[in-house]
C-alpha cells in the first residue's frame, strides 16, 4: 500500500509544458459515453488546463494543479474521476471537496452534464443550510460521485449515512480557499476515514506555502504543475483591469452606479466586503432603477439561488456580494466585476478579478479606490496590470432617466427533481400550456423542490395566466413570479 510522500522534494510547482494546439479529446483514453458528453457540451478542444492535467490524472497519478478561475480544472478532473467509475456499483466512489454551497451545485451539476451519457450514473451535491433529512432521503440509492462542501461531508461520515470504504479518488478543489475559509480540522478527520490507497487531485488558484503543506501532506508522489502562470499572474489574459481613484469615500456610490449603467457594462457583479454593505448598495442601485440583487452568507438557501439564478438568466443585471458567497458562482456571460471595497489580501484580488473573462471570454474588472487605498493595492504583484486613472463620477440627480429593465423574468415552479421534473418537462409545458414559442424559453434551473424558469417579460403576464393549475408530467404546480 502506497504512502504519502511527505518530503519536500518536488512540491514547488513546475511551468508545464506548452499544450499543443492540435489536441483533441479523442487523443485521450476517454470512454466512449464520456466522449459523447464531452461532444454534447460543445467542448471542441481541451483547454491547456485539460490538456495538461488529464493524461498523468487518467493514469492514476496524483496531481496538484496551480489553475485560474474560468480555465476548465473542472472539466480536467471531473473527466479523470468519471473515467474510473463504475456505475454498476452501488457505491460511493469519486470525492470532490469544495468551499461554498454555490461551487457543489456548480461542479454537481458540470459533473452530470459529463457523464450524461454514462448509464445508471448517480451524482449527489451535499451542503448546509437545509436539513440533513432531505440529503439521507435521497440516498436509497448511494451516489457514486458525492460533491460536498467538508462541514456537511463531515456530518455524513459522523453518522455512516457514507461509508467510503471504496473510494477511489478524492478531490479538493479551490484548496486555497478551502484553507482561508478554516476547513483544515474537517479535510484532515475526512480525509482519515478515507483509503489510503486512493488518487488525490488538488486545484488551487494560487500555491502559498499552507497549500503546499496539503500537497505534502496528503498526495502521493504528485505531479505538481503550474497551469496558470506564477500565483502573481493567474488572472486570465483577455482580462482588462481599471482602476479608479475618487477623492473621497462618499463619492464611491456614485462612481459605482457610473460604471455599471455604461453601456457596455452588460452583466455586473460587485464585491463588498461586509454583507451590511451589500444589503445597503442592493438597496442603492434598486432605488435608481437597475434589477439588482444580494448575495451573503446569511441569506437563506433558496434566496441565494433565486438571486444567482436572476442573474445567470438576465432577469436581473447586477450582483452584489460578498466573496465567501461569490465563490462558487457559475455565471458564463459575466461582463463587469466592480470591487466596491478594496479587498484585504491578493488572492481575494485575483479570485474576484477572476469571475469574469472566464475561458479566453473578454472582460472588464474595475477597482473604485480612494488614494490611500490605491497607495496599498499599487504594491500587489496581482495589481501590476491596473490600469489607474482619476474619476470624479457625475453627479446623481434627484430624477434619473429610467435606466434599461432586463428583457427577461424569472418565473417559480413549486415542483423539481424531487418529483421527477427534468428542463425538458418544463420546457414542453411552457410550450404547450403557456402558449411559448420554444426558442423563447429562457435559461430552467431545477432544484430538489422548485425550479426556475425565465421568459421575455413582455409575455410574462399572459405565460402566468395560462400556467395556473398547469400540470407538469401529471403534477400540478403552482407557478409564480419572482420579484
Amino acid at each position: 500500500m502506497q504512502t504519502p510522500d511527505t518530503s519536500a522534494a518536488g512540491t514547488t510547482p513546475q511551468a508545464a509544458p506548452a499544450p499543443k494546439p492540435d489536441l483533441q479529446f479523442a487523443d485521450f483514453a476517454l470512454s466512449p459515453a464520456l466522449l459523447a458528453g464531452v461532444a454534447e457540451l460543445k467542448f471542441t478542444q481541451p483547454t491547456p488546463v485539460q490538456q495538461l492535467v488529464l493524461a498523468p490524472a487518467l493514469e492514476g497519478q496524483d496531481v496538484a494543479g496551480q489553475a485560474p478561475t474560468g480555465s476548465g480544472k473542472t472539466a480536467a478532473y471531473g473527466l479523470a474521476l468519471l473515467q474510473q467509475v463504475d456505475p454498476t456499483s452501488a457505491t460511493m466512489q469519486a470525492l470532490v471537496l469544495v468551499p461554498a454551497r454555490e461551487l457543489v451545485m456548480q461542479v454537481r451539476d458540470a459533473l452530470r452534464s459529463l457523464g450524461k451519457h454514462m448509464p445508471n450514473l448517480r451524482i449527489a451535491g451535499y451542503y448546509g443550510g437545509h436539513a440533513m433529512r432531505e440529503e439521507v432521503k435521497g440516498m436509497q440509492q448511494m451516489p457514486h460521485v458525492v460533491v460536498a462542501t467538508p462541514g456537511r461531508m463531515l456530518d455524513h461520515l459522523e453518522r455512516r449515512t457514507i461509508v467510503p470504504n471504496r473510494l477511489k479518488v478524492l478531490v479538493l478543489d479551490e484548496a486555497d480557499k478551502l484553507l482561508e475559509l478554516g476547513f483544515q480540522e474537517e479535510m484532515a478527520t475526512i480525509i482519515s476515514r478515507l483509503p489510503l490507497r486512493r488518487q488525490t487531485l488538488l486545484f488551487s488558484a494560487t500555491m502559498p506555502d499552507k497549500v503546499l503543506n496539503l500537497v505534502r501532506e496528503y498526495l502521493t508522489r504528485p505531479r505538481v504543475m503550474n497551469v496558470g502562470g506564477s500565483n502573481a499572474t493567474t488572472l486570465p489574459e483577455s482580462l482588462v483591469l481599471r482602476g479608479h481613484v475618487v477623492s473621497a469615500a462618499d463619492q464611491k456610490p456614485a462612481a459605482l452606479f457610473h460604471l455599471i449603467t455604461q453601456p457596455t457594462a452588460g452583466r455586473s457583479l460587485v464585491f463588498a466586503n461586509t454583507r451590511d454593505r451589500v444589503e445597503e448598495l442592493t438597496r442603492f442601485l434598486r432605488g435608481r432603477g437597475l434589477a439588482a440583487e444580494a448575495l451573503h452568507g446569511k441569506m437563506l438557501q433558496p434566496e441565494r439561488d433565486k438571486s444567482m439564478m436572476k442573474l445567470r438568466n438576465g432577469s436581473a443585471t447586477v450582483l452584489v456580494a460578498t466573496d465567501v458567497a461569490a465563490r462558487g458562482l457559475d455565471v458564463n456571460e459575466l461582463d463587469t466585476v466592480v470591487q466596491f471595497d478594496p479587498p484585504h489580501e491578493t488572492d481575494t484580488f485575483q479570485h474576484r478579478a477572476g469571475r469574469t473573462a472566464r475561458a479566453g471570454a473578454v472582460g472588464t474588472a474595475h477597482l473604485i479606490v480612494t488614494p490611500y487605498e490605491q497607495e496599498k493595492l499599487k504594491n500587489w504583484p496581482a495589481a501590476s496590470t491596473v490600469q489607474w486613472a482619476g474619476l470624479r463620477p457625475p453627479s446623481l440627480p434627484d430624477a434619473l432617466p429610467k435606466p434599461p429593465r432586463p428583457s427577461t423574468v424569472t418565473l417559480h415552479v413549486s415542483a423539481g427533481k424531487s418529483e421527477k421534473i427534468s428542463r425538458g418537462d418544463l420546457a414542453g409545458a411552457f410550450v404547450s400550456v403557456g402558449g411559448m414559442e420554444r426558442e423563447a424559453v429562457g435559461r430552467i434551473e431545477v432544484f430538489d423542490h422548485h425550479s426556475f424558469v425565465a421568459v421575455p417579460e413582455a409575455q410574462a403576464e399572459e405565460i402566468l395566466a395560462r400556467m395556473q393549475g398547469a400540470k407538469v408530467k401529471g403534477k400540478k404546480v403552482k407557478v409564480a413570479l419572482i420579484r
